[in-house]
């Protein structure tokens, strides 16, 4: 059995560079799954929206996400002190691009100064990882919408490393942790892309009752790999130390 190893490895390596080719992008794409989920949700959020993804505000689809929130009243594009920035802040009039570091304390100026915060899969690029989340969530006065990999290849470059994956769970107790409710936790099921989890929470639930359904899905991989979740359990471990 041990001699058949590497021909399976092969075999996996082969259906998955055909699938990447021939299947349809949706199918192999999980940017395509977070940008569908975003563009469901976005007309429920207005105010003062900022995107911190590294000053790239495209949706890989040749748009913006700062057209995803139609009802927004400011919009800001962020990155860190001397990194390229530009993409996607001349798409639209009213753009600000600021300077901002997640891996250290946040500024007093900035603590609740966006209603919505947008964080787009960079997460896994800062080693101080909990005080970059706990800086989205003092950043926003109502709701962070997040997305990061919980399964994906490595990526790293002369500039950045990466270092960490979060289950969906992780990403909903640390909502909590730092003061907001979870509504929203989803991941794709796309057999030939990474998965990607998807995340919206909120200062005050009430406000969202009317506009956003409530739903945990910290199911990650289960219809690739098999599940071992009772739902019942979830909110037991949610609120639970």
């Amino acid at each position: 059995m041990a001699d058949m190893y590497p021909f399976l490895i092969f075999l996996h390596r082969v259906i998955r560079f055909l699938g990447n080719r021939l299947a349809p992008k949706t199918l192999v794409s999980a940017r395509l799954f977070s940008n569908a989920i975003l563009k469901r949700y976005g007309t429920a959020f207005s105010g003062n929206i900022i995107n911190v993804s590294g000053w790239d505000d495209r949706d890989r689809e040749g748009s913006y996400y700062q057209e995803y929130f139609p009802n927004k009243k400011k919009y800001t594009i962020s990155n860190m002190e001397g990194k390229q920035k530009g993409y996607g802040s001349s798409a639209s009039a009213g753009v600000e691009e600021i300077e901002l570091d997640l891996s250290v304390p946040l500024p007093l100026a900035l603590r609740g100064a966006f209603d919505v915060v947008y964080n787009h899969t960079t997460l896994e690029h800062i080693f101080d990882i909990e005080q970059a989340f706990a800086n989205l969530c003092e950043m926003s006065s109502d709701a962070v919408i997040l997305v990061v990999p919980s399964l994906q290849q490595i990526h790293i470059a002369e500039t950045y490393g990466d270092y960490w994956r979060m289950t969906p769970l992780g990403v909903a107790k640390r909502f909590l942790k730092y003061g907001l409710t979870p509504l929203v936790i989803a991941t794709n099921e796309q057999p030939f892309a990474p998965v990607y989890t998807f995340a919206i929470a909120v200062r005050d639930p009430k406000k969202y009752e009317a506009k956003i359904e409530k739903n945990l899905d910290v199911e990650m991989g289960g219809a690739l790999y098999g599940s071992k979740i009772e739902k019942r359990f979830i909110e037991k471990v949610l609120v639970d130390e």
